[in-house]
């Protein structure tokens, strides 16, 4: 995908909340090449893209987001940091190599979703008992619990084999295709140019041997 995309224009084509919010950074095995989540606020506009909060529980944590700058500015780092986990994670799996999974990560990684379901409740609605969070207008790591949620419920619902890193741009998705061999995160952007520099490429050795 673009690299001069924005969070609130990049394409969802993950799949899942939690490779989407993954794929919100372009990640080497070292750094980041691209970064999306630059505020507080960018982690709200994914959440709400995705769903994982409605808007009424989004404008509050906005608002106090805005009056608690330096909460929201760590929270930011803890973000980044989850979501990193979570791209080795990921990695990992969609290349087929777990055992390069380090100790460190895969730690960082189970807290995250530890401290995500610790903090999940039953509350009541109406007359019924729903499952729901701790804090739920208040606490600036909700999105974070909701991405990490996400992972958890990947992890143990779906097979794992199916998590894979699209051959073109290298984002993580979740191949729901009927056969499973899906290559590209999204056929008409990727998958197009993916195939045009295969034509391009036989094109300059048919020339050649002409």
């Amino acid at each position: 995908m673009s690299a001069a995309t924005t969070i609130s224009e990049m394409h969802l084509d993950g799949g899942i909340a939690c490779l989407d919010f993954v794929n919100s950074a372009y990640n080497t095995e070292k750094e980041v090449i691209v970064e999306r989540l630059h505020t507080y606020s960018d982690i709200l506009i994914l959440a709400g893209r995705l769903e994982l909060l409605d808007e009424n529980v989004l404008k509050n944590l906005k608002i106090k987001a805005e009056k608690n700058t330096l909460e929201a500015d760590h929270i930011l780092k803890v973000a980044r940091k989850i979501r990193q986990s979570m791209f080795h994670v990921f990695t990992a799996l969609a290349n087929g190599k777990t055992e390069d999974l380090s100790k460190e990560v895969l730690n960082d990684f189970n807290d995250a979703v530890k401290s995500a379901l610790n903090n999940r409740i039953f509350i009541i609605v109406e007359t019924e008992l729903i499952f729901s969070w701790k804090d739920v207008l208040s606490n600036l790591m909700l999105p974070i619990w909701a991405f990490s949620l996400s992972a958890y419920e990947l992890l143990k619902n779906e097979d794992q084999h199916l998590i894979k890193k699209c051959s073109a741009c290298e984002w993580l998705f979740l191949d729901k295709t009927k056969n499973h061999r899906r290559r590209w995160c999204d056929m008409q952007t990727c998958g197009s140019s993916e195939k045009s520099r295969r034509y391009y490429q036989k094109f300059k050795v048919n020339q050649a041997q002409r």
